[in-house]
């Protein structure tokens, strides 16, 4: 099957805008009761603080809701790219976590890192999340594939 994509190396750096997110402790807890997360460090100010947190810290994979909620325009921006999103799958996800992100304003921005074409094409993406103080905290690489038409 040969792959009639439009996609191509050159978008490797190419940076999506930046964009700021509030994080608000409603959304943390809703995020916890949807994910099972039981631990009161995400959402009794309390427990974060006996367990040596200034505030109360969001749990592994939320900058995901900070990524799709804070910026929609992901879709529009993938398709500018020349990536082809009805035939986009989702391959991986790896994150490094640098600060805690805390209730409050964050900003993030992505860039395209990697692009592979053949018979199916796969675009990384790096997205950097900063808090307020501009300190980056968390670095999520995310992987698609293009499957072929």
């Amino acid at each position: 099957m040969e792959n009639t994509s439009t996609l191509s190396k050159d978008i490797v750096g190419k940076k999506m805008d930046r964009y700021e997110f509030v994080v608000e402790r409603g959304k943390v807890a809703e995020f916890c009761l949807a994910i099972g997360e039981t631990n009161p460090i995400y959402t009794n100010l309390d427990a974060a603080k006996k367990a040596g947190y200034e505030d109360t810290p969001v749990p592994p994979t939320f900058q995901t809701v900070i990524q799709f909620w804070g910026y929609p325009k992901i879709w529009t921006d993938m398709t500018s790219f020349g990536i082809d999103i009805a035939r986009l799958l989702h391959l991986k996800e790896e994150y490094t976590y640098l600060k805690p992100i805390y209730p409050g304003k964050v900003w993030a921005q992505s860039e395209i890192v990697d692009v592979k074409t053949g018979k199916m094409d796969m675009v990384t993406f790096r997205t950097t999340y900063h808090n307020a103080k501009d300190e980056a905290c968390i670095q999520a690489e995310m992987a698609i594939v293009i499957r072929p038409k």
